[in-house]
């Protein structure tokens, strides 16, 4: 009699995927660079950008690129979450310096302050949410190939 642990080690053994260590890799090797362009350009001294951009490029890279798919999908989106929040980051610190101007109140910053994270989380997981519905087609052909072919 085989017990039911072995009986579902066996059913579900073979669907075990191993994470694609070499994309993580390529997508290492391209954020980098793009990390320390945007640290030395002059539009964008503001450090928080930075961080965030860094924190976004690190989810991106740990959390997508081991995923099935195209390596070339995944760099475009890595590039564009990448412009998407240095165009965020110059919206932001535009609105910031009009309300400044026209508002001249303390309390605002204050309120940027605490609301500054949460805003940031929105273009982040916005990006991440958008890499993978697009990388899901991707999965889901897999999966029915091999469904065909078994």
């Amino acid at each position: 009699m085989v017990s039911s642990l072995t009986r579902n080690w066996q059913s579900f053994g073979r669907r075990r995927r191993r994470p694609n260590y070499l994309h993580v890799t390529v997508g290492i090797c391209v954020a980098v660079p793009m990390f320390l362009v945007y640290s030395s350009l002059h539009c964008m001294p503001n450090e928080p950008a930075l961080v965030s951009i860094a924190i976004f490029n690190l989810l991106f890279i740990f959390l997508i690129f081991p995923l099935e798919g195209p390596l070339l999908r995944k760099v475009f989106l890595l590039f564009s979450g990448n412009i998407v929040g240095l165009a965020w980051y110059l919206l932001q610190s535009s609105f910031r310096a009009a309300s400044a101007y026209y508002l001249e109140v303390s309390a605002f910053k204050v309120i940027y302050v605490v609301m500054g994270p949460i805003i940031n989380l929105i273009w982040i997981v916005s990006v991440w949410s958008l890499g993978l519905s697009l990388l899901a087609p991707t999965q889901r052909r897999s999966e029915k190939e091999k469904e065909g072919v078994s």
